[in-house]
């Protein structure tokens, strides 16, 4: 609960109104009730605001619609920046406990910081370190030797294995896995596979965040390496000896085969897919189910279909593709034509 005043206030936005009005919450324009703090992001939501309940409401500053008059706009510059900033204040944390909970084992050889939080059950190996200020839900287990950055939020049933290192200001959500064998195997001359040692560990930088039930694998030697900033959603696969450059973000259930190299600042849909090896530019972004089967050495291009081809070639082609059953009616039946013709060319030549 926070006057709006404080709102105001903590977007730099000068505010001579009434100190009676207090949020609850951020609700959706369409839902919203006394109360809420809703938003217009872009044009095809500025129908709600009329008959909003929202106490106020987040847009743009060139904004000019009626509102009602129980409702306060609060014009800015870019609305989702704004409300990102805003739903930190709301995020109530209630997936973390305060201190160490009585049933959570951790090691004496464990080095744990100042102002950090570890849940129910939670075990934490020798040799672990846990930065400052960082919170470790309920029912994770850190491997030995892991080490945890300042501020890092691990959510509940995550599992790092051994010697992987997380960076700052991460956040792992529930049931991710970081650190599980690569998939490596040598197939024998009887048929049967025997196991290669994965020797490496998982490499994380600062503010990455790791969606729910996602796996990355640690290196055959050396690291599978995320970069600062990258974004992973739920579901996704990243293979061993993987690297995915600074600031990429990929959606859920897309799968990054082994020894790819992505890089910096690109864009990957839900559920595409990476042949191992393959090495993409910068700013490379695939649309969904984009299949990648070569390395990609242009930077920013846009890529789509299976395998994946220049964005605006596929959309071209595909509206081929789409009428190829009346193309081949209309090609049969110009060969029957054309046949017929020459059927005629030939009567006539021998006629003369």
């Amino acid at each position: 609960m926070l006057k709006i005043s404080y709102i105001f206030d903590y977007l730099n936005i000068d505010y001579r109104g009434s100190e009676d009005v207090v949020i609850n919450r951020i609700n959706h324009i369409r839902d919203a009730q006394p109360g809420d703090l809703s938003f217009v992001l872009n044009g095809k939501f500025e129908k709600y605001i009329s008959q909003t309940g929202a106490s106020a409401v987040i847009v743009n500053k060139n904004f000019n619609s009626e509102v009602p008059d129980t409702c306060t706009l609060i014009r800015v510059d870019d609305v989702q920046s704004a409300i990102s900033a805003l739903l930190v204040l709301f995020d109530n944390g209630k997936d973390f406990s305060e201190g160490i909970a009585d049933s959570a084992f951790v090691s004496s050889r464990a080095m744990i910081g100042s102002n950090v939080s570890i849940g129910h059950f939670t075990h934490i190996s020798d040799g672990v370190s846990v930065g400052e200020k960082s919170s470790v839900a309920s029912q994770v287990f850190l491997g030995e030797n892991v080490q945890i950055g300042k501020n890092v939020r691990i959510y509940p049933g995550v599992k790092i294995y051994h010697g992987c290192v997380i960076g700052d200001h991460v956040i792992i959500h529930a049931n991710s896995v970081i650190g599980s064998d690569g998939f490596g195997f040598t197939r024998q001359q009887d048929g049967t596979f025997t196991k290669i040692p994965q020797t490496g560990i998982v490499q994380i930088g600062n503010h990455v965040e790791i969606g729910a039930n996602t796996v990355i694998d640690r290196s055959t030697f050396g690291a599978t390496v995320i970069e600062d900033g990258v974004k992973l959603d739920n579901l996704v696969q990243v293979a061993h000896n993987v690297r995915i450059g600074a600031n990429t973000v990929i959606a859920a259930q897309t799968g990054v085969a082994g020894s790819v190299h992505l890089g910096k600042n690109c864009m990957v849909g839900g559920q595409a897919a990476f042949v191992p090896h393959v090495e993409i530019a910068d700013g490379s972004q695939f649309q969904g189910q984009s299949g990648v089967a070569g390395s990609i050495s242009e930077p920013n291009g846009k890529y789509f279909g299976t395998p994946a081809i220049g964005f605006m070639d596929y959309i071209r082609s595909y509206s081929v593709f789409k009428i190829l059953p009346e193309l081949e009616k209309k090609i049969y039946k110009l060969e029957k034509e054309l046949e017929s013709l020459k059927n005629e060319q030939n009567g006539t030549q021998k006629n003369n």
